[in-house]
């Protein structure tokens, strides 16, 4: 066979093998609750969070998912989006980023440039986070566990909505790296008798 056919072969091989993941599209309203966490972030360390907001007081209220009370003490916890894998290979070591670019509270509405992404609130390390199943097989899907960390430390409950841009990050068998892009509009409703946050998940803008 001539070279060029086998890089064909090859090429067509990796192409059966590569993930694509995208949240599926749509809104949903997610039940949330105030808790008494200081600077602490799930999945983050202890040490980690506390260098990073140590402006945040012990008695200060975090925003986070509400899950479900069940009987015998035991909850249904509350997971955020399904991730699905469209693609024909499985997806490995996936993680997702939330970049938020726009940002309102009150009537006015904030930029967040680069300057603010270096923020511990806003910063792309603490809002970078993996589903519960971070290997996605072909035509399977996981979920998020938590909020992104620029809503979890919403502690002066400020921000109505935040409109922004998800890097979705994963493995492919041949340990390449693929990244999807997705954009989400974020609102809360922090006055509500059962708070909440809605999430919409907007159409798949591409590979990064």
């Amino acid at each position: 066979m001539s070279v060029r056919a086998l890089k064909e072969i090859r090429d067509d091989r990796r192409q059966r093998q590569s993930p694509h993941l995208a949240f599926e599209t749509g809104g949903c309203i997610y039940p949330i609750e105030f808790v008494d966490a200081g600077p602490a972030i799930p999945g983050i360390s202890p040490e980690y969070a506390e260098k990073s907001f140590s402006d945040i007081p012990n008695g200060a209220e975090s925003v986070r998912l509400k899950h479900i009370p069940l009987k015998e003490g035991l909850i249904k916890p509350i997971f955020v989006g399904t991730l699905k894998n469209y693609g024909l290979g499985p997806a490995f070591e996936t993680q997702v980023t939330w970049l938020p670019k726009k940002i309102k509270i009150g009537n006015e509405q904030f930029v967040i440039d680069d300057n603010k992404l270096l923020e511990p609130r806003y910063s792309v390390e603490l809002n970078t986070m993996p589903p519960w199943r971070q290997h996605i097989a072909s035509g399977e899907s996981s979920q998020l566990t938590r909020l992104p960390t620029f809503i979890e430390k919403d502690i002066e409950k400020k921000i109505i909505e935040v409109t922004g841009e998800l890097k979705i990050y994963c493995k492919d068998v041949f340990g390449r790296f693929h990244v999807t892009l997705q954009d989400f509009y974020l609102s809360t409703d922090y006055l509500e008798s059962e708070p909440n946050v809605h999430i919409t998940f907007m159409e798949f803008k591409g590979g990064a």
